[in-house]
């Protein structure tokens, strides 16, 4: 008759358990960085996004409520944002626009910054303005409206 064989064994030694949970903790910080840096960059997605919400709409506004002038304008936006507007004339090339027309066109740039003072985060937006000349009554992108009917 043959005997069964029998193990000695009736667990787990300390070293296997101290290598399996040397392992787990090693596993668990990886997976507790991925996770929390998916959390830091969706916010830094959701203030970047607002932030060229508002840019979009500092540029939009560019002209409307006050005449273009050169120079440089700055703000802040809800004590988190802060922007600096460029206005300076558009030179065109040598070719370009004729001599007598009806607006003045301006480079616009505006930069927007957020975020701590070690950790900043900005971006620019610039576009092409054009403002109707005084010697055409105003009329134009970007100057003011003529008069209506009365």
């Amino acid at each position: 008759m043959i005997e069964p064989i029998r193990f000695n064994q009736h667990g787990f030694s300390l070293l296997e358990v101290l290598v399996a949970f040397s392992i787990l903790s090693l596993s668990l910080g990886v997976l507790l960085r991925i996770f929390g840096g998916d959390g830091r960059l969706a916010g830094l997605a959701e203030e970047h996004s607002r932030a060229v919400v508002l840019a979009e709409s500092l540029l939009a506004n560019a002209g409307v409520e006050a005449p273009l002038q050169p120079g440089e304008f700055s703000g802040e936006i809800d004590s988190r944002f802060s922007w600096v507007m460029r206005v300076t004339p558009f030179v065109p090339p040598e070719e370009g626009l004729p001599e007598q027309q009806s607006f003045k066109p301006y480079w616009v740039e505006l930069t927007v910054e957020w975020g701590e003072t070690n950790e900043p985060h900005a971006f620019t937006l610039s576009t092409l303005r054009l403002v109707g000349n005084n010697n055409n009554r105003g009329l134009g992108f970007g100057g003011p409206l003529p008069p209506g009917p009365q």
